[in-house]
């Protein structure tokens, strides 16, 4: 006995619904800096933002005839590429060192390079972190020993905040 072939499936045009887009990621996030007005805007990274990343901060192991081994690590480099490769716009205003005035410093990945060289380090390492959160494999990679000194570091932090709290409102009463 043999079998009719099966119908073919009559399918209808496809909304969209219950699809996610697994093409490439296209999020921002604003990095707002302390004076409440100027900001860093950075990307959530793809693969291929993550492939070149890794590519420009890969370090070699090097082993010896003796055993010994090493590998070199830069975490000023790591954390350079990591905002260059990041950040996609900003509003950030410069003065001039002439007039004193300020004006819009415009936005390219050469000022990006020249501002991480005179850049508070507080605020490159808070916005090292900000895209460190944003970026969730990047948490993957982090030992349990940065993640206790990253915790030490805050709560020693955490203490000048509350000691410098502390000095503003005894020295306002007065």
């Amino acid at each position: 006995m043999t079998q009719a072939p099966a119908e073919p499936q009559i399918v209808g045009p496809d909304t969209g619904e219950g699809y996610e887009d697994y093409w490439g990621v296209s999020e921002t996030r604003r990095y707002t800096l302390p004076d409440g007005k100027q900001w860093i805007e950075f990307k959530i990274m793809d693969e291929g933002d993550k492939t070149k990343f890794q590519k420009m901060t890969n370090s070699d192991l090097i082993v010896q005839r003796s055993g010994d081994s090493r590998i070199k690590i830069d975490p000023a480099r790591e954390r350079h590429e990591l905002i260059k490769n990041s950040v996609t716009n900003w509003n950030l205003q410069q003065k001039d060192p002439v007039g004193g005035g300020w004006s819009p410093a415009p936005f390219s990945i050469r000022s990006v390079e020249m501002w991480l060289e005179k850049a508070p380090p507080k605020i490159v390492e808070d916005l090292e972190l900000e895209i460190r959160k944003a970026n969730p494999w990047m948490q993957a990679d982090m030992s349990v020993d940065e993640i206790d000194k990253e915790i030490e570091r805050l709560q020693d932090l955490r203490k000048l905040a509350r000691e410098r709290e502390l000095g503003e409102g005894v020295s306002a009463t007065r």
